[in-house]
């Protein structure tokens, strides 16, 4: 009965396009069973018919909301937007890049909630190939010993940064090697190279601090004590002149001459938002400069460069860098 499917085949793709419609509309409140009827140019019976489909078959979960007459239709429990292929490739990568960081305790839940929920219903898996894509990426990173556990002191920390509320962490103090037990009123949460830091007013010290997450032992909410998040703190504010993840409030030029071997990086990546580029020398080298703070974190950066980046200004971190160098030196001199 080639006109039978030829009807089911219409359906099926009405059915798609109501489920896109309803995910679109979801966040406004719905759309009523009558300018779906509109929209689709079918009756409202049909419309009524086609939403039982989508409940009972598909089993996307409707909420209605009925006001005399009128009847008014979302998706529970959340929605999905519309999302191109393309597009959903890229969430889904962007979830394999956070494997074994503070956030990996829900990912495989979203990945699996993208992957039947949003290519179950728009498109086809064979075309994405989402195992085959996973199976031929593979990301290069750090991660953490022991992520489920760091992942729940994350979870509980930003709740609390949600509602304002005092927390007591006992911290692993780098370098005096201690663990230390603080009061916090957390401000807000900052990520680099995939390690996530707590932005927020230690109490002890009466100043902003900044801790890491996963050497943030435990953590005790005090759920009871809320606080004023302070009007006049902004956390990008705060972190503009950053090197790193510490402002120290002691800004500083400093200026970099970067060996032609590698100055085509400073001219595609954009390592602080001060970076710039003071003059390109004959011989292909860059001079660059940068206006940060926090340049203790800079030191290592520095020297990964090895020969290839030489420190120009302040002449103090010339000097700096000079010592580190040496003593580095010394080490390999030892003939164990």
């Amino acid at each position: 009965m080639p006109g039978r499917a030829k009807k089911d085949a219409t359906r099926g793709l009405r059915l798609n396009m109501i489920i896109d419609w309803l995910n679109k509309k979801t966040p406004y409140g719905g759309v009523t069973v009558k300018e779906l009827a509109e929209r689709f140019e079918v009756s409202e019976r049909q419309i009524y018919r086609d939403l039982s489909a989508i409940e009972n078959y598909l089993r996307v979960p409707l909420v209605r909301q009925e006001t005399g007459k009128t009847v008014r239709v979302g998706i529970k429990a959340g929605y999905l937007p519309g999302l191109s292929p393309q597009t959903a490739t890229v969430i889904f990568l962007s979830l394999l890049q956070q494997k074994g960081s503070a956030l990996s305790g829900h990912l495989n839940e979203i990945k699996d909630a993208l992957v039947s929920t949003l290519f179950k219903y728009h498109y086809d898996p064979k075309e994405l190939a989402v195992e085959k894509l996973q199976k031929r990426i593979h990301i290069v990173e750090e991660a953490l010993a022991e992520p489920e556990k760091v992942g729940g002191l994350f979870n509980a920390l930003v709740q609390a940064i949600k509602d304002s509320h005092r927390v007591k962490i006992w911290y692993y103090t780098t370098h005096s090697g201690e663990e230390t037990e603080r009061v916090v009123e957390p401000y807000g949460l900052i990520c680099k190279h995939q390690n996530w830091y707590l932005v927020g007013r230690c109490l002890k010290r009466n100043d902003i601090r900044v801790f890491r997450i996963d050497q943030i032992k435990d953590i005790f909410p005090y759920t009871t004590e809320r606080f004023e998040y302070p009007a006049d703190f902004s956390l990008s504010g705060y972190m503009a002149s950053s090197w790193g993840v510490i402002n120290d409030g002691k800004v500083c030029r400093v200026l970099l001459k970067f060996n032609k071997r590698v100055a085509h990086r400073v001219k595609n990546v954009l390592y602080h938002p001060s970076q710039k580029i003071e003059e390109e020398l004959p011989d292909g080298s860059a001079l660059v400069s940068f206006e940060v703070c926090g340049i203790a974190e800079m030191v290592g950066w520095l020297f990964q460069w090895g020969d290839m980046v030489e420190v120009l200004e302040p002449r103090w971190l010339r000097e700096e860098m000079r010592a580190l160098a040496e003593r580095v030196a010394r080490v390999y001199q030892n003939n164990t």
